[in-house]
């Protein structure tokens, strides 16, 4: 057989092989959050996103626990702008997600209101509200805490549109108020470890310090052990 036809032929195989195994690596079991929340669907992850402009991200990110947080310089759910840091003296529990993920619609309240996008809910398990009430005692409609969602990651797995953020608060009812935000994350802000980190929550303290970690397939922190009832105790 003609040799260049022989590589041809074993390029043509080695390919899908090669494909399929870092796959299978990439989708193996991992501890996560909660333990029925499924990953995202990591075929189609958008692993790198294109610098702005302006900076949207001033400081580390993703966050590193027990350090000041990163400044974030993203738009709401209404397309206004809005830096995190103004918030600095609240307690602010902020909220991981992207509209592909079957538990952060979960989260969001697809039990209650259905899921977003043609998006399934994630069964058995309920609102980040519902939990927040069950193990911090704490109503995330109240003033003593600064609820946000910061959408990482739209319908097709690249940073979400303004469209989709202002959907996706109109549909799991995330009117813009004091207290409740949706912010729309920005392609710089995407990777591999911002995947890694969803669905995730963070709690920030009032010195805007990042003190617990419960994101992703290996949170530092248990969202209900651990993360919730500090929430319970830095707002009551």
């Amino acid at each position: 057989m003609n040799p260049i036809l022989r590589l041809v032929i074993a390029v043509s195989i080695a390919i899908p092989i090669t494909i399929a195994a870092l796959l299978m690596l990439v989708e193996s079991p991992m501890a996560i959050v909660d333990n029925v929340v499924s990953k995202l669907p990591v075929e189609t992850v958008s692993w790198t996103g294109r610098q702005p402009a302006e900076p949207a991200v001033v400081g580390t990110w993703p966050p590193l626990k027990g350090e000041r947080y990163p400044e974030l310089l993203l738009n709401d759910q209404n397309g206004d702008a809005v830096r995190l840091s103004d918030f600095a003296g609240k307690v602010i529990f902020l909220e991981l997600a992207a509209i592909p993920c079957k538990g952060c619609q979960a989260f969001a309240g697809g039990q209650q209101f259905g899921g977003f996008g043609g998006v399934p809910v994630q069964p058995d398990l309920q609102s980040i509200h519902h939990y927040a009430k069950r193990y911090a005692g704490v109503d995330l409609d109240a003033d003593d805490v600064v609820f946000v969602q910061l959408l990482l990651y739209g319908s097709s797995m690249s940073s979400p549109t303004p469209e989709e953020v202002a959907g996706w608060a109109d549909h799991f009812q995330m009117e813009r108020t004091d207290n409740r935000i949706v912010l729309r994350g920005d392609p710089s802000m995407l990777g591999v470890e911002t995947y890694e980190k969803i669905p995730g929550f963070h709690l920030i303290d009032e010195d805007f310090v990042l003190k617990f970690d419960s994101s992703g397939h290996h949170p530092e922190d248990d969202l209900y052990r651990d993360l919730l009832p500090a929430l319970g105790r830095m707002t009551n």
